[in-house]
């Protein structure tokens, strides 16, 4: 006969207190960082002026941190390292606008349950300061001790007793880097307060409580590359934006030097990411994340970050409106950044004169001049980009070829060549080295721009179709092109139903000579598609993008002598020159240096 009792369900039981705040800890403690983090956050949000974080073995053997901020009284000792404690909440309306770091009250009682944890703390109005030990979640007695006002924690032997979560910790190096860098974003974020870093005795960040926002970012990022980022300040709607952005070179494929705040709060959020991409993406190689300090400002009760026990994940009430900020913002910023124009000057600019003893090529072997600031030929608005010119002596094939410029420059400057290499890259001779251009990137960001200037001044000029372009759709790809008629419209693109199935295209910008309409379509109809729920204003860009890109020159393409000066020239002036509309480099600097070591010069 069966043993019924083997087929009993468990019975329910309710988990021991120690149980509960492991479990709680393996959402808020994943590494010596969260401790690091959320110890440095409640020193933050009492108030204090300096903090002192000291680590040993990368924080894996021992975390102490030190504040002087508003402290704990002893009576409330016990409560701070029991789940669900805290000073920073009363009721449940005011998780609608919580403007602390902290506020869940789980962190003391997660680090105390897979540690050995000892507080100490001296408020003002308390004779003396006060001490708790916690053994793994095990309570001691409150005592008296000695300290210094504020507050100091002790944390060792980080998860010495749950060896489950101990392996799959990091080398001491790797386990440092992940606190270091967790300082180092309150640091940025919180100018009034001092931090600073030891590990093994030896300090690895050390910012003073005065120091403003720039000597942050040289503490955090270096004083070279601090003293190049581009500060940005924006308002709209209630939302306050304060940035800074490093050059393009300082670009990286990750997003480790991104430190996105809101609120003071360091948040990793997709979405805010995708807005950071998108407002850099004219001024940053493709592919690139920006070195990039940015601090939202938004009213508490318009951001929820009670999401995810770490708080590093919100959702905002107005996405939209965050988000346009932080794009426009980054556009407008950037625009204005010194960087977004070569240092060595625009295109076309007159090659610098030479000096005996100097580093520069004499004038014989320079490389072609532009025109001077008075010129406007083949400027936007000047109807064209071509200027009369000798016949053009560019040849077939891929190999390297010299074409003769008109000197039609300032008295004294010297004529010169430029080389066409493989009908795609121009090389031309700076101040100090070489710049090569990429055609096709740089006449779609002289497009771009054109186009842009034009849309400035109230209506892009169009070239009617002698002969409409009739391309075949289906009638969803029909109804979706029509319905964002007018936005095409804006942008110098005409476009109608012939027929069920048939779209007539009739005007096109008149500046892009060389665009094929159909290729145009499909770039639009993509763009439709992809961008059904976008703004107006941003699906205009996109298409501005695609325009800007359709209609120039390609690598491979052959350009006449009168094509390429009047590039060249459309090209000098230009408010952003670094990269194509999609991100791409339009100009390479090779510095004579670079040179001298690829041919063993220099070592």
């Amino acid at each position: 006969m069966p043993d019924s009792s083997a087929s009993t369900a468990p019975s329910i039981q309710r988990l021991e207190a120690r149980v509960i705040d492991q479990i709680a800890a393996g959402e808020v403690v994943e590494r010596p960082a969260s401790v690091v983090k959320e110890l440095v956050e409640n020193a933050i949000d009492a108030g204090a002026h300096n903090i002192e974080v000291r680590l040993q073995e990368g924080g894996m053997r021992r975390i102490e941190v030190r504040d002087d901020g508003l402290g704990i009284a002893a009576a409330d000792l016990p409560l701070a390292l029991t789940s669900h404690a805290t000073s920073k909440l009363r009721q449940v309306g005011d998780l609608e606008a919580i403007a602390s770091l902290g506020f869940r009250g789980e962190a003391l009682a997660s680090i105390a349950s897979v540690s050995r944890l000892e507080l100490v703390s001296w408020p003002a109005g308390q004779q003396d300061a006060a001490s708790l030990r916690s053994d793994y979640g095990h309570l001691g007695e409150v005592q008296a001790a000695a300290g210094a006002r504020g507050t100091r924690l002790v944390v060792e032997d980080l998860f010495a007793q749950t060896p489950a979560r101990l392996k799959f910790l990091k080398r001491p190096a790797t386990e440092l880097a992940h606190c270091a860098a967790w300082v180092e974003r309150l640091a940025l974020s919180h100018v009034g307060v001092g931090f600073r870093v030891e590990h093994q005795g030896r300090c690895l960040l050390e910012v003073a409580a005065d120091a403003d926002l720039a000597a942050r970012c040289a503490a955090v990022y270096g004083a070279g590359l601090a003293d190049n980022m581009v500060a940005i300040e924006h308002r709209n709607s209630g939302v306050q934006l304060q940035a800074r952005v490093g050059p393009p070179e300082s670009a990286r494929r990750d997003a480790r030097r991104v430190n996105v705040f809101l609120n003071g709060r360091w948040v990793r959020d997709p979405r805010l990411l995708r807005a950071v991409r998108e407002g850099v993406r004219e001024f940053v190689p493709l592919g690139h994340y920006p070195t990039l300090y940015l601090a939202l400002s938004v009213a508490p009760d318009r951001v929820d970050v009670n999401v995810h026990p770490q708080k590093t994940e919100v959702r905002f009430r107005d996405e939209r409106l965050i988000f346009g900020s932080v794009v426009r913002g980054l556009q407008e910023g950037l625009s204005r950044a010194q960087w977004a124009t070569r240092a060595a000057g625009p295109v076309g600019s007159p090659p610098p004169r030479w000096r005996p003893g100097s580093r520069v090529s004499p004038p014989q072997s320079s490389l072609p001049p532009g025109l001077g600031a008075g010129d406007t030929r083949g400027a936007p608005g000047s109807g064209g980009w071509r200027d009369p010119a000798p016949p053009s002596v560019v040849g077939e094939g891929g190999q390297a070829e010299a074409v003769s410029l008109p000197l039609d420059t300032p008295a004294g400057s010297g004529g010169g060549r430029v080389l066409s290499v493989a009908k795609t890259y121009l090389v031309r001779e700076v101040e100090g080295g070489l710049e090569i251009l990429d055609q096709h990137a740089l006449h779609e960001r002289v497009n771009l721009e054109e186009l842009r200037q034009e849309i400035r001044q109230g209506q892009v000029v169009t070239q009617p179709l002698l002969v409409p372009v009739l391309v075949e759709v289906g009638r969803v790809e029909l109804a979706l092109l029509l319905d964002k008629a007018d936005t095409l419209r804006a942008l110098g693109v005409e476009v109608e139903a012939f027929g069920d199935h048939t779209l007539a295209i009739r005007s096109v910008p008149a500046r892009l000579t060389r665009l094929v309409p159909e290729k145009l379509l499909d770039d639009l109809l993509e763009i439709a598609r992809e961008q059904r729920a976008a703004s107006p204003e941003k699906l205009a860009e996109e298409m501005l993008y695609s325009m800007a890109c359709r209609g120039a020159v390609m690598a491979g393409d052959r350009l006449q002598e009168e094509d390429l000066q009047g590039l060249l020239r459309r090209g000098a002036h230009l408010p952003q020159d670094r990269t194509c509309a999609h991100g791409r480099p339009v100009r390479v600097f090779l510095s004579l240096e670079d040179l001298e070591k690829a041919f063993y010069r220099r070592v």
